[in-house]
């Protein structure tokens, strides 16, 4: 499954692949810490720590003459939200999720 939650970012010539890469790493580094919790704070917790790192991406997107737009932060909050609930955390919200998203 984490395989593709990007797959629309790394198809899309806008966003460059080497920085897509790191965020389906952040993903991946997401959906391992998902599987270790047991209620939606903590879950709420490691969003917040992996989009802060997502955050700090900004720039380099903005170096390629890309940027983290409106599509690009629906395709990440989407793989996110597909993560806790493939974990079976199901009253999630997506926005409070990725609330301290600066993009």
């Amino acid at each position: 499954m984490l395989n593709d939650v990007l797959l629309p970012m790394f198809d899309d010539e806008y966003y460059p692949d080497i920085l897509v890469a790191e965020i389906q790493q952040l993903i991946e580094k997401f959906s391992k810490k998902v599987s270790k919790v047991n209620s939606d704070a903590e879950i709420y917790q490691i969003a917040n720590d992996i989009v802060s790192e997502i955050n700090e991406m900004k720039p380099q997107f903005e170096d390629l003459d890309s940027s983290l737009d409106d599509a690009a932060a629906d395709y990440i909050a989407e793989a996110m939200m597909m993560v806790v609930q493939e974990e079976g955390f199901l009253d999630i919200e997506m926005e409070e999720l990725v609330s301290n998203r600066e993009w």
